[in-house]
């Protein structure tokens, strides 16, 4: 079987509103294709981090690299992909946003042509229902009581929030959420983000006030390259500390390990060298003991259907990921978005990733890409202060 073509199309699909401060409205992404001489055709997905212009111009520019290859050598067509973009100068997550569909779709085709889902092709699944966590929007505290009421009605078990602000809004937006959740008949879990808002002394002081409200994590509380500091703050508090961007790659995974800088490590095959990396970061965690989460910001059904089959497959995925398309208010796979039930989605047990596209949609929300947000270079409709992560700081007034 050989590779015939690659095509890598531009989509814009739109997003519901469901707190007064979400302002993005639609979610841009890439689809990518993969055709080969067997008639297979392996789907994928790249988020548009770049902008999805930007996106198509990298996946076209490397396709002459793929094309009459073995579609089932991913881990070597990969490999030849980063050192085209100059990965080994700029770093491996440089340009893997727009290389992790075609990643994607190769894993794709090697279970299609095994007529397998890729579970089945990773070893086998350890679940079958994926849990995520409910993310509340950052508002205020009535708004946010409200938002985790409705997310614990739909079955939710774990809710999140993003911290980092002002430390006394911070927990009265934390206290809000634990006295509804002190309501429900279950346990309800809370964990809350800093995107390296704080530095190690700030994150001592405000988790440890946090703490009464029974955090079940605190996710990334300083500099993501400060591996002292962040274990620092693990050693002096009772609250455990996941990593993300200090464990965006394998090679990260190990220095966190080598610190004992976190107690969860966040996955994402975007950053970590595609899927094969990203088992590799789950199966280091493993080896140290430590619990893995995916980390799937901005996806649609295809990502997220590619995501689990991962999940299902990695022993150590025992935590509520994020994700889920709840925000999606439509998708281009065949049967629409999937559906969140008691915050849980089955796993896909078709063959591949276990989804297919819809051409109608693809069509549909292409030509809306086209007519909104085409040739206006990166476009960014939301920038509120707390994406700015570590440089939150620099703008409090």
């Amino acid at each position: 079987m050989r590779i015939t073509n690659l095509r890598a199309t531009p989509i814009a699909v739109p997003l519901k509103k469901r707190s007064p401060s979400e302002a993005q409205k639609y979610l841009q992404s890439v689809l990518v294709e993969v055709f080969t001489d067997e008639g297979i055709v392996g789907i994928g997905e790249s988020h548009a981090a770049l902008g999805a212009d930007v996106t198509k111009l990298i996946l076209e520019s490397v396709k002459g690299l793929i094309l009459h290859e073995d579609p089932t050598d991913v881990e070597v067509l990969k490999k030849r992909l980063y050192a085209a973009c100059s990965l080994t100068h700029l770093h491996i997550h440089a340009a893997n946003w727009a290389l992790s569909g075609i990643d994607m779709a190769l894993w794709d085709i090697v279970g299609k042509a095994s007529r397998k889902p890729l579970h089945e092709i990773w070893g086998g699944a350890f679940r079958r229902r994926i849990e995520y966590y409910g993310a509340i929007s950052r508002t205020n505290p009535k708004n946010i009581a409200e938002q985790a009421k409705e997310l614990l009605d739909e079955g939710f078990k774990t809710l999140y929030l993003k911290v980092g602000f002002d430390p006394e809004e911070d927990l009265e937006c934390v206290r809000a959420i634990r006295e509804v959740a002190s309501t429900y008949d279950r346990r309800i879990e809370i964990r809350v983000d800093a995107n390296q808002a704080w530095s190690p002394g700030e994150a001592i002081r405000i988790i440890n006030k946090m703490a009464r409200f029974d955090l079940e994590l605190v996710d990334q509380p300083t500099l993501m390259y400060d591996l002292e500091g962040l274990a620092r703050v693990r050693k002096a508090v009772g609250v455990p500390i996941a990593s993300h961007e200090s464990s965006w790659t394998f090679y990260n995974v190990l220095n966190i390990i080598r610190y004992g800088a976190a107690d969860v490590i966040h996955i994402d095959p975007r950053f970590d060298a595609g899927f094969m990396g990203a088992r590799i970061s789950a199966g280091i965690a493993e080896a140290a003991g430590l619990p893995v989460l995916t980390h799937e910001w901005a996806m649609l059904g295809v990502s997220t259907a590619a995501y689990m089959q991962l999940i299902a497959s990695t022993p150590n995925f025992t935590l509520a990921n994020q994700g889920g398309c709840r925000s999606l208010a439509d998708d281009v796979i065949k049967g629409g978005p999937l559906r969140l039930r008691e915050g849980h989605l089955d796993l896909p047990e078709g063959p591949g990733i276990g989804v297919e596209l819809d051409p109608e949609k693809v069509e549909r929300y292409g030509r809306l890409y086209d007519e909104t947000f085409k040739g206006k270079g990166f476009s960014k409709e939301d920038a509120t202060v707390y994406q700015l992560m570590a440089y939150r700081s620099f703008f409090r007034s």
